[in-house]
């Protein structure tokens, strides 16, 4: 695997992962006049941690794939050394 996808996913994790809590918290404080925190537990956090994973992991391996096809093409249009 090429560490492109690994960090691609790594960052994708970590960005998606906040994100998901925020909205996690921005529908647990709905009805609520005040704003607390909060992190979920058990088979929620699980399900949110493995929506963030499998979408960062599907961007990064849709990233790889468009950035080979572009180094393919642009391979294509280099005139060769002679």
């Amino acid at each position: 695997m090429d560490k492109t996808v690994v960090i691609i996913t790594g960052v994708g994790l970590a960005i998606g992962f906040a994100e998901a809590l925020v909205y996690y918290n921005l529908g647990t404080n709905a009805n609520r006049k005040g704003f607390k925190f909060g992190v979920p537990k058990g088979k929620e956090l699980a399900k949110n941690l493995g929506v963030v994973l499998a979408t960062s992991a599907l961007t990064a391996l849709i990233s790889y794939q468009i950035e080979k096809s572009i180094e393919a093409k642009s391979a294509g249009k280099l005139i060769p050394v002679k």
